[in-house]
């Protein structure tokens, strides 16, 4: 599997203003100097909590956001501006699945209009054409064909979600960012979805990006995974690598909260939750420096797996630098 898509360094900031001229007096550090790769058919974990950044990530993959600083590679050219993104149809290529799968579709188009919405901005069918296509889609996806003059509030959430995928495949994607794709709906319907998704993949080779607060999910589906928090990667690996070697703070403290089903080591599992509770409390300053947030640098646990580096290693990579700078001078 080749190299699809490379971030680089990606920065989003937006600025604060205040006072009497309207000044910049400060700035949200949203993504601050992330980097990682995704590949052909293969599907990435973006893991963070509400706010971490992760969303603002896929937002400028698709275009939806503009980045401060930093390149989005695809199959190997910069397309971090949106010129360069018009010259190799990633418009085309790069498609998204929304969280609320009501608010993404609009309530005054039937579901033809939707699904074809792209087809029309990208190939240009005629009508008969545009038509089978659109019955296709939704074959494809598992919705009979006599629904696509309905609307959107005639379908249940996992149908409306079905409905989301059928417009993101509609151009035939190489990348999908899939965006808290299956939250809001109930466990028994995310698990449709979820196996629907890998279907998908299966099929179509397409290469997804998948963001999620919920690690079981992201478990169950990718290859690779990053863990965010508060605008910085503090964990990149394998799912292996992240499951079963966790290195960082944070990414013990994802793994101990989620639910568990297994009565017999029920105790024991909530003894080591309340221990690496108490070892974040004890120990925040050695996994984040002054401002609150993580370290930014990642330290090589292994050829795959990487960790924000804590409070001595940074001090000593300063340390490192310093020397650098004064024997250049």
């Amino acid at each position: 599997m080749g190299e699809l898509l490379r971030i680089e360094d990606l920065r989003i900031h937006y600025p604060i203003r205040g006072g009497f001229f309207n000044r910049v007096v400060d700035k949200v550090y949203a993504v601050d100097g992330v980097s990682f790769s995704i590949n052909e058919g293969e599907t990435y974990g973006l893991v963070g909590e509400s706010g971490s950044g992760k969303t603002t990530i896929g937002s400028t993959i698709v275009g939806l956001e503009k980045a401060t600083s930093g390149k989005v590679i695809y199959k190997g050219e910069d397309v971090t501006t949106p010129a360069a993104r018009r010259k190799l149809n990633y418009n085309r290529d790069v498609q998204m699945i929304f969280q609320d799968s009501m608010s993404s579709l609009n309530p005054r188009k039937t579901i033809y209009d939707i699904i074809s919405e792209p087809i029309k901005n990208f190939e240009k069918l005629d009508k008969n054409a545009e038509e089978k296509r659109v019955a296709e889609l939704l074959d494809i996806v598992g919705l009979p064909q006599r629904t696509m003059y309905q609307y959107p509030f005639q379908f249940s959430g996992g149908q409306r979600q079905r409905i989301g995928i059928a417009r993101a495949i509609s151009t035939n994607p190489k990348l999908i960012v899939a965006d808290e794709p299956v939250s809001a709906l109930d466990l028994s319907v995310q698990a449709q979805v979820l196996n629907f998704m890998k279907q998908i993949q299966k099929n179509l080779g397409i290469s997804f990006l998948f963001i999620s607060h919920d690690l079981g999910v992201v478990r169950h589906m990718t290859n690779n995974i990053a863990i965010m928090h508060l605008g910085r990667f503090v964990e990149l690996g394998t799912r292996d690598d992240v499951f079963k070697d966790p290195q960082h703070i944070y990414t013990k403290r994802l793994l101990a909260a989620i639910p568990q089903t297994d009565v017999a080591h029920r105790e024991e599992n909530k003894a080591n939750r309340l221990r690496i509770e108490e070892e974040y409390q004890n120990n925040r300053s050695f996994y984040y420096g002054a401002d609150g947030r993580p370290y930014p640098f990642l330290k090589d646990v292994s050829d795959t797996h990487k960790v924000a580096m804590n409070a001595d290693e940074f001090a000593l990579a300063e340390a490192q630098t310093e020397v650098k700078k004064e024997e250049s001078k």
